[in-house]
């Protein structure tokens, strides 16, 4: 029998583990432990229930356009427990000169694909449209070097779209400070389109023209951009776990150590106990990877030790329906830094997925922190509780007291990806030993689905190398 050890218990860890049940269940001589050091498992992706309320103190989706997390609910039997945006609010808002904006139609990630609306909408001013719509004329960037996002955009659509759209909606995606991050490993799209097309609104157009044509190709699908489960996000961590009967999940088991050599590793427990394998896929955050890998790999773990993580946190406020003070007619609004605010976004979580709330409330969800304000997600939990309210009320009007305010605090869980990322992680994998394998955020992709995939295919070569299989037999 050969043995794989997954080390760290997220969602890509999971992922990993249950590709390796799999292969046990096909009839591989496989053993395989995940060892999770908290006393849950799931990493950022935690459910809570209460009263009818859904309520995610991570990730409340993932997008359908990445079809890793999709085909794993489907593989796990909650396929028919996938739900999309609610259809009737697809409106959302940027907060800017003190009031609610629509963003216009046909605004794709900061780039106009429909004349009218873009002319007409007050979102940007004259200078700003005009600015934007010189991507028509300008020339592609010469040169394969990676660049940050603030000069990608400022580079071809302006300083406006920067502040307005890629900062609030781009950047916050990742948390993260557009004048570092990496355009090339966050938004590879971006870069594809100018070195295919020169124009980024020329190449948007000709996207969305063939993703229509495929559209009337296939059949038609029910999923929307964003999914997620009816239950919350916990029901797929759930379900990893009840369907790999294989696999040995060990929580509160910290790694304190790994050594040995290729097909050969030992890994030590804090407080004692040890597990030998001949695989190893460590799914931890890169700064305790780092800190696994200093005896065994140290080119790579100095490489690690350089990516950075920052804090954010979510407040998430119920209210009884009947008087509320805003017609919530829309999944939410995002906050441009230049506006002071405290917080960087708001989903109106009861209007964007169905039974999130139960008849009667709504729920509204807040972020918080990250690269730019990663002060203001330190604070305690009645201090963040106390800004949103603040926030909410200048914002939206919203004066009434919540049903129930709930903060959560993720520190320093928001990996960074900061320019030349790539050839980083890169270097990072060359430096490994064979029977090592990394899986996770910090590597080619923070969301759900990336992570989903990162992890199988990190199971995959473990098997492929202990089982001498080809990559079509796997």
């Amino acid at each position: 029998m050969k043995k794989i050890i997954v080390i760290g218990g997220g969602i890509a860890g999971l992922a990993a583990a249950y590709r390796i049940q799999n292969e046990i269940s096909a009839g591989a001589p496989l053993e395989c432990s995940l060892l999770e050091g908290g006393e849950r498992f799931g990493g950022k992706i935690a459910t809570e229930k209460s009263e009818g309320f859904v309520i995610e103190r991570g990730p409340d989706s993932f997008i359908s356009q990445k079809p890793a997390a999709i085909r794993l609910c489907q593989q796990l039997g909650i396929g028919d427990h996938l739900v999309g945006t609610n259809p009737g609010a697809p409106s959302t808002y940027v907060y800017t000169g003190g009031k609610l904006v629509t963003m216009p139609d046909g605004l794709s990630l900061m780039i106009p694909t429909k004349f009218l609306p873009f002319a007409f909408t007050p979102l940007f001013s004259l200078a700003g449209k005009i600015r934007m719509a010189f991507d028509l004329l300008i020339p592609k960037k010469v040169g394969e070097g990676d660049e940050s996002l603030a000069s990608f955009v400022r580079r071809r659509m302006g300083e406006e779209a920067l502040r307005k759209m890629a900062e609030p909606m781009l950047a916050g995606i990742y948390a993260s400070d557009p004048e570092t991050m990496s355009i090339g490993s966050t938004f590879p799209m971006f870069v594809e389109t100018e070195r295919k097309y020169r124009s980024l609104i020329l190449g948007m157009l000709a996207r969305k023209k063939t993703m229509l044509l495929n559209a009337n190709k296939r059949p038609a699908s029910n999923h929307t951009l964003f999914m997620t489960l009816k239950e919350g996000l916990g029901e797929m961590v759930e379900a990893v776990i009840k369907k790999s009967p294989d696999i040995q999940f060990k929580s509160e088991a910290r790694v304190e150590s790994i050594s040995g050599n290729e097909g050969d590793w030992l890994v030590n427990l804090e407080g004692g106990g040890e597990y030998k394998a001949q695989a190893l896929i460590l799914a931890t955050p890169g700064s305790i990877t780092a800190q696994l890998l200093q005896p065994v790999a140290p080119d790579s773990a100095e490489i690690l030790k350089q990516i950075k993580y920052v804090s954010t946190a979510t407040v998430t406020l119920a209210y009884k329906k009947e008087g509320f003070s805003h017609a919530l007619d829309g999944f939410g609004f995002v906050v441009p830094k230049c506006e002071g605010r405290s917080i960087l976004a708001c989903t109106w979580t009861s209007s964007k997925f169905p039974h999130r709330a139960p008849e009667g409330y709504v729920m509204l969800r807040c972020y918080l922190g990250g690269a730019l304000q990663e002060d203001i997600a330190e604070k305690d939990e009645s201090t963040l509780i106390s800004l949103v309210r603040q926030d909410l009320k200048e914002i939206m009007g919203v004066h009434e007291e919540p049903v129930f305010s709930k903060a959560f605090h993720n520190r320093k869980s928001n990996v960074q990806y900061h320019v030349n990322h790539s050839q980083r992680i890169d270097a990072v994998m060359q430096g490994l030993k064979s029977g090592l394998f990394l899986a996770g955020s910090a590597y080619r992709g923070i969301g759900i689905p990336d992570c989903i995939q990162n992890g199988t295919q990190s199971a995959e070569s473990a098997i492929q190398l202990l089982m001498g299989k080809s990559n079509a037999e796997i």
